[in-house]
């Protein structure tokens, strides 16, 4: 798991696949907007043009100065594009297609299976529900990481 500590560390730097294959650099970190722990960053890949894709951070490391991500390329490259601005965020919709894409939970919905609490009873989480109905398709967990710019 990525940690605060290690975000200023990540600005720009390379990612890798647990294989050792180059899959571009990162270009920006997304948090929770709650806990601040690291969720996603998106990578950027001169050859793949402006707008790079979006990887989870909760199995990833921060290993010698690089990102390494325990997945494939052919599943880092066919990913939805999503949020095309730098700096931008996820709309709740995006994040749902791209937790599909990578077959992780939401981790606001294993909280709430294990324990019948958590973000189902709070106020934000109703909201961000919501979002997914198509009513606030803007509405998120998730804002830019302070990487070390």
């Amino acid at each position: 798991m990525i940690t605060q500590e290690q975000l200023r560390a990540m600005d720009g730097c390379a990612a890798y696949t647990e294989q050792g294959r180059r899959v571009g650099g990162v270009e920006c970190v997304l948090v929770d907007d709650t806990t601040g722990r690291p969720e996603w960053a998106r990578i950027a890949d001169g050859a793949r043009g402006p707008g790079g894709v979006f990887v989870p951070l909760r199995h990833a490391a921060f290993e010698d100065g690089r990102l390494v991500l325990p997945y494939p390329v052919s599943l880092i490259e066919g990913a939805p594009r999503a949020a095309p601005d730098p700096g931008s965020v996820l709309s709740v919709a995006e994040e749902q297609q791209l937790f599909a894409h990578y077959g992780i939970r939401d981790v606001r919905e294993e909280v709430n299976a294990e324990s019948g609490a958590g973000w189902g009873h709070m106020d934000r989480a109703a909201a961000i529900r919501e979002g997914t109905d198509g009513r606030e398709p803007r509405v998120s967990r998730l804002e830019p990481g302070r990487l070390g710019r």
